[in-house]
């Protein structure tokens, strides 16, 4: 491999039955997971990597704690043999210069050996980014907004200049895409006229969590990167493929999750991060060499409340009240959402102000559509829903 790329060095098989049987849980939930830990994800990584290799750009998109950005972690070391993989994170970037500084922060980070180097020497020539805390210049010199999106532009010229000088090809990853909306300035048309230079030397993976914003930036024809990348969404986990992982890490950290297994796959319902986060609490309640039975899950569902009831009371005090009518309804699901019943149960009227409020809680991720459902919408977090359901208060 060569040393120039990033390399990202992961547990054998053996390593990691022996790391079972040290770990305090091998169910991580509350940050990204490594590639081994990714379930039932294997068909849009191989989609990713086919499109990555060949110099294409996708849309990745998937509510929040859906895996996202553990799925763009595998594709970048899978292409490492091929391709120079740079991961940036946009979250909470609020102005032209902090999306700058993040692709500088990355590059500088991440890139190794003579790319490092010219990284090294060609950020000097180029136009400064101001850093929030101090500012790389002094304080009687101002930016002009031109100034600052070319800060931005001799960034994003970096792949492009390194596959001129040394015949690099990037995977890079722009992981919470959307908020460049935040930095206003059209910061997406100055972002575009860049990266449309690139060609087949660098592919893109623009990845959001918010579907409302990322249906804005590439299905509005007024956007710059209308119909610029194919769209990969994730959808919640296959319970076959649940069971196996969860089954398969007990059994080979000693423990059995019994009749509690059942019950944790209803509960978390496939979404990835509640996975993880009740297969944690089942381990932590199941000592090694024991059998999970339902006075096991009973205490699982006790410290699972103690955990997120405040987490969920933020979600729900953050709503406005239409919008609370409209989620909770569409957790209990017992009709049909605009019926009049379903209406009137959940405080709600028929007419634009409930179409707005679903509309919302679907371009934020929070709801769903699901024609199974009565409703034909879910709530995402299988969680947030059976608190809803039990009158907005743990159950147990």
């Amino acid at each position: 491999m060569r040393r120039d790329r990033l390399t990202v060095a992961f547990p054998t098989k053996v390593q990691f039955g022996t790391l079972l049987g040290n770990m305090s849980s091998p169910f991580p939930y509350d940050s990204p997971v490594v590639p081994s830990d990714l379930i039932d994800r294997d068909t849009e990584a191989a989609t990713l990597v086919e499109r990555a290799l060949a110099g294409r750009n996708t849309r990745l998109v998937a509510p929040r704690r859906y895996g996202k950005t553990s799925l763009a972690r595998r594709v970048l070391v899978e292409v490492e043999d091929d391709r120079v993989g740079v991961y940036v994170n946009f979250f909470g970037v609020l102005t032209v210069d902090d999306i700058a500084e993040r692709f500088e922060r990355a590059y500088r980070e991440q890139l190794r050996g003579r790319l490092a180097r010219w990284f090294g020497a060609a950020v000097r020539t180029m136009r400064p980014v101001v850093r929030a805390g101090g500012g790389a210049l002094p304080a009687s010199v101002e930016l002009t907004p031109g100034d600052r999106a070319g800060s931005l532009l001799d960034r994003l010229s970096v792949p492009r200049l390194l596959h001129e000088r040394h015949e690099t090809r990037f995977v890079i990853v722009l992981d919470e895409f959307q908020d460049v909306l935040r930095a206003g300035q059209r910061v997406d048309a100055t972002i575009r006229s860049e990266i449309e230079h690139h060609g087949d030397a660098v592919a893109y993976v623009f990845a959001g969590s918010h579907p409302g914003l990322m249906t804005e930036l590439f299905s509005d024809r007024r956007r710059a990167f209308y119909a610029q990348a194919t769209p990969v969404e994730l959808d919640i986990l296959d319970p076959m493929d649940v069971a196996e992982f969860v089954g398969g890490r007990f059994e080979a950290g000693g423990r059995d999750p019994g009749d509690a297994l059942g019950p944790l796959l209803d509960l978390a319902a496939g979404h990835p991060q509640r996975l993880m986060l009740l297969a944690d609490h089942l381990w932590r309640h199941t000592p090694p060499g024991a059998v999970a039975d339902a006075e096991t899950w009973g205490a699982v569902l006790h410290s699972i409340g103690s955990e997120v009831s405040d987490e969920l009371e933020a979600v729900w005090r953050g709503l406005p009240a239409t919008q609370q009518g409209v989620l909770t309804a569409v957790a209990d699901d017992t009709g049909a959402l605009f019926s009049a019943s379903v209406l009137l149960d959940h405080g709600l009227r028929r007419g634009g102000g409930t179409s707005t409020a679903l509309r919302a809680l679907v371009d934020t991720g929070t709801v769903v559509r699901d024609d199974r459902r009565a409703t034909r919408h879910r709530v995402v977090d299988p969680l947030l829903a059976l608190w809803l359901r039990a009158g907005r208060r743990w159950p147990i």
